[in-house]
């Protein structure tokens, strides 16, 4: 019986990176770019005269949930991860 080809290497372990504080908050961009496009909706909508009436309800619910998640987002971005101390 002839051996085995064992050529084998080690991954290297999986190490935990540095937690980056500003990594959270990165997340916290999504919300302009949700403002601009409403923005732009309403630029759109006065440059090319079209009637925003039958969306204009669920477009406020949709700002009122935005706002919501943007609190519960800065709460969540400022928050200690476990196991760290402030």
């Amino acid at each position: 019986m002839e051996p085995l080809e064992s050529d084998y290497t080690p991954l290297p372990s999986r190490r935990r990176r540095a937690a980056d504080p500003a990594r959270r908050y990165n997340w916290l961009l999504l919300f302009p770019v949700v403002g601009i496009c409403v923005v732009l909706l309403f630029a759109a909508a006065g440059l090319f005269q079209f009637s925003l009436a039958p969306i204009i309800d669920g477009l406020m619910g949709f700002l009122i949930l935005l706002f919501a998640l943007f609190v519960v987002a800065i709460f969540w971005a400022s928050a200690p991860r476990q196991g760290e101390q402030s």
